[in-house]
């Protein structure tokens, strides 16, 4: 009886009973009495499912809130596929009680496990921030000292769980997370290995080509150290932007060779420093004998390659950049002398309106040495407090609020790329969901030309996008993909949301629903899911247009009776108006017409009637 009444849903609006069996988790499902979309299967023990986060090859994995400690959770669901395997649901079972046997700041925390409507499910903790493979997606590559810090935090994961009898197996960018500070957490242990320190074999290879060590590939007994040469090609792909080992085929003889005849770091970046190829270079050996013998080691010599990047003591494997290096360096020597009076001045100038700030001390030391008083500077988890914070606002539809806050990061230099261009551009959009055109125009192009101004592949929006935003200032509309068009990531929805709302703006309702239609049919992957707030948005606008293809709007009443009753009628439509700006006024615009039409049939004449 159990089993029954979780495959049965009941509509929201009518409460009409829906066999939901075969529907996924958090599926969305039309009632076929009134039509309404209700969304299934989210109550998983203490957990709803609020949103979609990420789809995995045998799981998937969604945002929920734990009602009894009033918390968000990642919660990772066993796919439909899988449900029915006992071998995966064991294996399910076992990631689970593996991840929870130790605890460490750089591994995610497992708090309970479960099952509902016949699928096993994990609950974690929710990790904001995404994974690093997001992050070399829409970087390039990462700098070698905002790369260091990490490697060395996802070393002491790894060590924490060779500590507790366990190597990951699956260590790569996809299962490296960011919290809202920056800080690296380590993520499914569904291949796990019990080594209890020594070795294990593995009776079968998921594993993904680009990281996957020779020994796993050979079938070979595994240890601590092919979780090593994992993390080195993990840190190359990372350093590179692009992975050690292109080929991703799973053919051993293919693989052997490529993982053979690897680019040395050196040769792929020339300028990342000697000590960081070096650790590459070794974590990747062929031979595991050749690897680093422990994390202890790994980890002083990520230190010590960290510490000589912070003093400027790092060396290079191109002579030929290090030659010119040279050069310049003798050219800046050369004027030195001359600008050093010149930036004496400069900073006296600065200090005098700020004097009144600087402690006075005993003894004064000279005017270049005088620090200029500054605002504390932002960290990342006031970034990611902020960012989240203006998109809890577009979800309240508090648009002005959105705006501000959106501005006030993208005017922060400390804020990273794509965050600052993406701030720019969410800003821009919220300007246009509050009806402030102007405003809107002048952020779009604002935005276009700090995006065009940055290196190739630094902004992270698509060349859709950035043009949509060149043409939001010029007077012709802009077209709407096919309707058949499904789109796929968040650019392409933002790009085809902004082309709606221009539209709408200008009253040309009918593009403006063909974009929104599409905007509401894009299918987006997990790492996009934010967008999907647009997406209800913009089913907001189709909401308001079908209200103006009404009656109400199409059909002119005849006479003065005829008009009273539709201005009346218009007064209880504009309580379900759910879109500012153009909704408002045109529904305004209309009452005022038939008010004009009621006050004309008053003041006429007899010899102003019709036929007369």
């Amino acid at each position: 009886m159990t089993e029954h009444k979780e495959t049965i849903a009941y509509c929201q609006a009518c409460g009409t009973p829906m066999d939901v069996s075969e529907m996924a988790p958090f599926a969305n499902v039309e009632c076929p009495d009134c039509g309404t979309h209700t969304r299934v299967k989210c109550e998983f023990g203490p957990y709803t499912l609020v949103r979609r986060h990420a789809v995995g090859g045998m799981s998937m994995v969604f945002a929920a809130h734990d009602s009894t400690l009033d918390r968000e959770v990642a919660l990772k669901i066993l796919s439909e596929d899988f449900s029915a395997d006992e071998r995966r649901i064991t294996a399910f079972e076992e990631e689970a009680r593996i991840t929870a046997s130790f605890s460490h700041p750089n591994v995610v925390r497992v708090l309970t496990t479960g099952r509902a409507f016949g699928r096993f499910y994990i609950a974690m903790e929710f990790v904001p921030g995404g994974h690093f493979e997001h992050q070399i997606r829409e970087r390039g590559k990462i700098p070698e000292v905002e790369m260091l810090p990490l490697a060395i935090e996802v070393a002491q994961g790894l060590k924490a769980a060779q500590s507790a009898g366990l190597i990951h197996r699956d260590v790569k960018p996809g299962n490296i997370l960011l919290d809202a500070a920056g800080h690296a957490k380590l993520v499914d242990f569904g291949l796990a290995l019990v080594t209890h320190g020594g070795k294990a074999q593995a009776t079968e290879m998921w594993a993904t080509p680009y990281y996957v060590p020779p020994e796993t590939v050979e079938g070979s007994a595994e240890d601590f150290r092919s979780d090593i040469y994992a993390f080195g090609a993990t840190l190359y792909h990372s350093l590179a932007g692009k992975p050690s080992c292109g080929e991703e085929s799973m053919a051993t003889d293919v693989l052997r060779e490529a993982k053979k005849n690897v680019v040395p770091l050196s040769l792929a970046d020339p300028s990342i420093s000697a000590a960081t190829c070096q650790i590459v270079e070794r974590t990747m050996a062929y031979e595991p004998d050749d690897r680093f013998s422990s994390y202890n080691e790994l980890i002083a010599n990520l230190e010590t390659a960290l510490s000589q990047i912070k003093s400027g003591r790092t060396a290079v494997t191109n002579t030929a950049a290090t030659r010119r290096a040279g050069k310049k360096r003798q050219r800046q020597i050369a004027v030195a002398a001359c600008g050093l009076a010149v930036i004496a001045s400069a900073v006296g100038i600065l200090w005098w309106p700020h004097r009144t700030h600087i402690q006075p001390s005993v003894a004064t030391p000279p005017a270049v040495e005088i620090p200029l008083p500054s605002a504390p500077p932002d960290t990342s988890a006031d970034i990611a407090r902020s960012y989240r914070a203006a998109r809890a606002a577009v979800d309240a539809k508090d648009y002005q609020k959105a705006a501000n806050e959106f501005v006030l990061l993208y005017q922060k230099p400390a804020v990273q790329e794509p965050t600052r261009t993406w701030a720019g551009v969410q800003a821009v959009t919220a300007y246009l969901l509050d009806g402030r055109s102007p405003a809107a125009r002048k952020q779009a192009q604002e935005t276009v030309e700090h995006a065009r101004a940055l290196p190739p592949n630094t902004a992270g929006v698509g060349a859709d996008l950035l043009e949509t935003l060149a043409q939001l200032d010029k007077l012709p509309p802009l077209p709407a993909p096919p309707r058949d068009t499904v789109i796929t990531n968040a650019s392409q929805v933002i790009a085809t949301m902004l082309a709606g709302l221009k539209n709408w703006e200008q009253g040309l309702l009918e593009p403006a629903a063909d974009c929104f239609s599409v905007v509401v049919a894009a299918k987006l992957p997990g790492d996009d899911s934010w967008a999907t707030i647009y997406q209800k948005l913009a089913a907001d606008y189709l909401s308001d247009y079908q209200l103006f293809c009404s009656p109400l709007f199409t059909s002119p009443p005849v006479d003065k009776t005829a008009c009273a009753k539709a201005i009346s009628e218009l007064d209880a439509a504009a309580a379900t108006i759910k879109t500012r700006g153009r909704a408002k006024f045109n529904l305004r615009a209309w009452q005022l017409d038939l008010a004009r039409q009621v006050r004309l049939a008053e003041t006429a004449t007899p010899e102003d009637a019709p036929g007369k």
